[in-house]
């Protein structure tokens, strides 16, 4: 008979004590027709399931460390989102657990193993999050006929107006500072003393809002309306809006005066691009060790290569055909015959899970989490106050966007549930355009040998009943 523990978590999502004795009592149930003979029941009680809360759970944090002392080989869990809400922090438990030979089993989402039960939940939150990102028709239609209408349309008005009935009207205190601030910028002065009397008058400003500020065209009177966000930020600044209505806001700044600003701002340099490397992290030398992302400059031209981290004497391997490799067994991996298996499997999952309302908003609160994680991140950047100028202003570009990204998330409506449909029409977007997200999910690992030869294998290998294959 093995050994088990139980780790049940109440969040304080209008959660109650119940909750953890509904959860200790099905793992129990569980153990009794599993042959598990429970040692200990570990619980948090009122403590989030994010990232960050982690560290905070002291009974997590006791039963890890009784776990590395071999007191038991199994936890036991009603559902995976007790222990995390992030599918890296799984991995990564599960990682550490196996080298503890510690099994962590979900006894509301037992899928016939371990693994199988993660790549099901992996793709069961991949499949929320493309939700997510494709907004349903009814919440931009609701969005849309409140913005052709020029109404506030969620979150924060801009600095310098209010909001009563969902109509913009000016804040004067405020609706000082920001013509002060255009002032200060058409006639380059720098923001040193208006940030200082903003200070002073209990306005605290930072650069990023003072960036923000500038680009915001609706100042001049035009209410702007885009129902997606362009991630790329020069892309963001050609594409027009969706909508847009003259003379729809009270005006704070004439329309020449904002397009001069506008002239000397984009005027400033550019940084460069980050490189994206599709298969970044998957990649193994034929020793074991994994592959590098690199590039190399010759002669004016950019070269991108793979190299072994432990540096075994193997020969480099071009990017661009690792993945020319990876996308052509995702393609061939999405197959319809394929497809109709997952859909399936997928739909086994969801039957014995149970609603996937939960499932859903953790999703939803995860990504809003994150992003507010990323805009703290980008502020704490910030606050050294030694950055040029033209990286501020990034910065406050891109926090900008986020602020955006957030509004947008948390205007979004649940699912009634993920049909058949949804389900394909995932699977057949990821075939269409894989991107390095859908290649992290579905690509587990890509083998180098002799240089050309790559064995790839499948996250999905225990749903489709298949192993890896060579390109």
């Amino acid at each position: 008979m093995n050994h088990a523990v139980i780790y049940a978590r109440f969040s304080s999502d209008k959660q109650t004590e119940a909750s953890i004795e509904a959860q200790v009592r099905a793992c129990r149930e569980y153990a009794a027709t599993h042959d598990l003979h429970v040692l200990d029941v570990y619980a948090d009680e009122a403590i989030s399931g994010a990232g960050a809360k982690t560290a905070s759970r002291k009974a997590y944090q006791k039963m890890l460390r009784d776990a590395g002392k071999g007191q038991f080989d199994t936890i036991l869990i009603h559902k995976y989102d007790r222990i995390a809400r992030n599918l890296g922090e799984h991995v990564n438990l599960e990682q550490r657990l196996n080298k503890l030979g510690v099994t962590l089993i979900a006894t509301a989402q037992d899928f016939g193993s371990a693994k199988e039960a993660k790549i099901m939940r992996a793709i069961t939150w991949s499949l929320s999050e493309y939700y997510l990102d494709n907004l349903s028709e009814e919440t931009k239609k609701g969005h849309r006929e409140t913005a052709l209408k020029g109404l506030h349309n969620g979150g924060y008005p801009p600095f310098g107006y209010d909001v009563v009935n969902q109509q913009y009207i000016i804040n004067e205190l405020e609706a000082a500072f920001v013509r002060k601030i255009f002032d200060a910028a058409q006639n380059r002065w720098g923001f040193t003393e208006v940030i200082k009397e903003m200070d002073e008058r209990g306005r605290p400003i930072k650069y990023p809002q003072i960036y923000e500020i500038l680009r915001n065209e609706k100042y001049t009177g035009v209410y702007l309306y885009s129902a997606e966000e362009e991630k790329d930020r020069e892309k963001r600044r050609e594409k027009p809006h969706a909508i847009r209505i003259e003379n729809a806001l009270p005006v704070l700044i004439d329309r020449a005066q904002f397009l001069e600003v506008q002239k000397i701002m984009d005027g400033r340099k550019q940084t460069g691009k980050k490189a994206n490397y599709l298969c970044s992290g998957l990649v193994y030398c034929e020793c074991g060790a994994k592959m590098h992302a690199m590039k190399s400059e010759r002669k004016g031209h950019t070269y991108y290569y793979f190299v072994c981290s432990k540096k075994c004497g193997a020969p480099v391997v071009k990017m661009e055909e690792v993945d020319k490799a990876a996308l052509q067994y995702l393609h061939d991996l999405l197959s319809e015959e394929k497809q109709q298996r997952i859909t399936r499997a997928i739909q086994k999952y969801q039957t014995g899970e149970g609603s996937r309302m939960e499932e859903f908003k953790a999703v939803l609160q995860m990504r809003i989490q994150e992003k507010r994680r990323q805009y703290d991140a980008l502020l704490s950047n910030l606050s050294t106050g030694k950055l040029p100028a033209e990286v501020v202003a990034d910065i406050g570009e891109e926090m900008a966007a986020i602020k955006n990204q957030i509004v947008a998330l948390e205007n979004t409506e649940p699912p009634k549930d993920f049909t058949v449909e949804h389900i394909r029409a995932w699977l057949k977007s990821i075939k269409a355009a894989p991107d390095e997200k859908a290649v992290h999910l579905l690509i587990e690992r890509i083998d180098i040998k002799n240089k050309t030869e790559t064995n790839i294998r499948s996250t999905l290998e225990t749903v489709l009943g298949e192993s890896g294959c060579g390109g």
